[in-house]
């Protein structure tokens, strides 16, 4: 009974944390409902609930975990609401609609369905718009677009190197902290802020709920959208931002570490012990959000991401994808060098070789910490210049295999001609979408290696004037 009386208090707005604290030690609350699962207008995720003379009824089960129930609102219950990118399969999106109209309606549906409450889902579509602008730049994501080197080029210059340097020490002590706590390294923690908003400079002005919508109507990647969305809702239901705050990257991604909603519900964390989770504003908060991520994503301490390595001319590129691992003492026995000659040191580390530009550009010998930058963002390029400009940050030299005269950019044109004709050909299936990625770079490495080609899955102009001669 004292543990049901220590709920309903703690809902009340006229009692500070600081004493339901105490009640949460006096009475011996489980605990899986302490007050981290409050916010200062009660508890998290109910705001609105309450606003509208809804109330949760909170059950406390033989062992101690947390069942809610609500009224018309239907179980409310957030992690159900707010899935990781592994698990939005489980969304059911009809395919097509035939307007954006339609969408939203059916969408409206589905987040009352999930408990939502309708002050949150009112608020969020009020004003909401399809935002043609946002539909144009997932279609030319200058990570598929951008050959490597014009990508580093663009990404990690004198400049940002040195402002790195300046917040490296201005930040020491939250960032040791944050490694102690989490093991990932400062360099690496700072050239992520750096590449994601340019320290803080700019988050992004699109509004996320718009930005959000559009693509989830739009199709490319809509389950994704769709989860990406109720995770929205879920936080504007919370009581803690508002439609007007929530604002990011034209992909929806938030704050100075660019979060995505999913990813700030899992992973984001109060780094200061203030009751918030800033991303926006606080330092703290965004290093330690950033730290707890790739900890969470199975980051190794004391490993490094990876090395830039000379290949013997006789290496063969087809063993150059993520898909084949050896440990340093075998790609040693095949003549893998550090990029300054010497030779590569240990023996058991295991890791993949990448030839982001072909054969004719860098080779990086990645470990892995590498794959779990990659589960911050994808792009082998993005990853590959968190590394590089961690490398930077920290004291290491430039790149050496740049070849910007023989690393062009290629076109959305180009990009879909090679899926078109690699499909056509067998080798290539996945989704036609005109970005290169890892599955795109498997056919051609699969069509070069059966036309006798140096199979580097580089899409070169030389390999674009082979397929054409395909359809004639």
């Amino acid at each position: 009974m004292l543990k049901n009386w220590y709920v309903h208090v703690a809902k009340m707005k006229n009692i500070t944390f600081g004493f339901v604290s105490f009640l949460a030690f006096f009475l011996q609350v489980p605990e899986n409902i302490q007050p981290t699962h409050f916010n200062k207008n009660g508890l998290l995720f109910s705001k609105q609930a309450y606003a509208q003379g809804k109330q949760d009824v909170v059950s406390l089960t033989k062992e101690g975990k947390r069942k809610n129930a609500t009224d018309e609102r239907g179980s409310f219950n957030p992690s159900a609401i707010c899935l990781l990118p592994a698990d939005v399969s489980k969304q059911v999106t009809p395919r097509n609609f035939s307007s954006f109209k339609e969408w939203l309606s059916f969408f409206k549906k589905e987040a009352k369905k999930k408990g939502l409450s309708r002050n949150a889902v009112h608020a969020a579509f009020k004003n909401v718009q399809l935002v043609d602008k946002v539909v144009q730049l997932d279609r030319k994501q200058k990570e598929y677009s951008l050959s490597f080197a014009n990508y580093i080029n663009n990404s990690i210059s004198l400049s940002r190197i040195k402002r790195g340097e300046r917040k490296m020490k201005e930040n020491a002590k939250i960032l040791q902290r944050v490694h102690h706590k989490y093991g990932v390294p400062p360099e690496v923690l700072v050239a992520l802020w750096g590449l994601e908003s340019d320290f803080g400079g700019f988050t992004g002005n699109f509004s996320t709920v718009n930005t959000l919508a559009t693509l989830a109507y739009e199709g490319r990647r809509r389950d994704f959208f769709t989860n990406e969305l109720f995770c929205a809702l879920a936080m504007l239901d919370s009581g803690n931002i508002t439609v007007q705050e929530m604002t990011g990257s034209w992909a929806g991604a938030m704050g100075q570490p660019q979060f995505m909603p999913s990813t700030f519900y899992h992973y984001a964390v109060d780094g200061n012990g203030d009751g918030k989770k800033d991303l926006w504003k606080n330092i703290n908060d965004v290093l330690s959000s950033a730290g707890n991520y790739l900890s969470q994503a199975k980051w190794k301490t004391g490993e490094k991401w990876g090395v830039e390595v000379i290949l013997p001319r006789n290496f063969d590129p087809y063993e150059a994808t993520l898909s084949v691992e050896k440990n340093l003492q075998q790609w040693k026995s095949l003549g893998v060098k550090k990029y300054n000659g010497k030779e590569l040191r240990g023996t058991t580390l295991k890791g993949s070789i990448l030839l982001p530009s072909g054969l004719s550009g860098p080779a990086f010998l990645v470990f892995h910490n590498f794959r779990v930058i990659r589960e911050w963002n994808k792009s082998v390029n993005y990853a590959l210049a968190v590394g590089h400009l961690s490398d930077r940050i920290a004291g290491g030299a430039p790149l050496v295999g740049l070849n910007k005269q023989r690393d062009t950019n290629l076109s959305r044109q180009d990009a879909l001609l090679i899926q078109n004709i690699l499909s056509s050909l067998g080798y290539y299936k996945d989704k036609i979408d005109g970005m290169v990625g890892l599955k795109s770079r498997k056919a051609i490495r699969e069509y070069q290696k059966d036309k006798g080609i140096p199979a580097d899955g580089y899409p070169s102009d030389d390999l674009i004037i082979q397929l054409k001669k395909e359809r004639l």
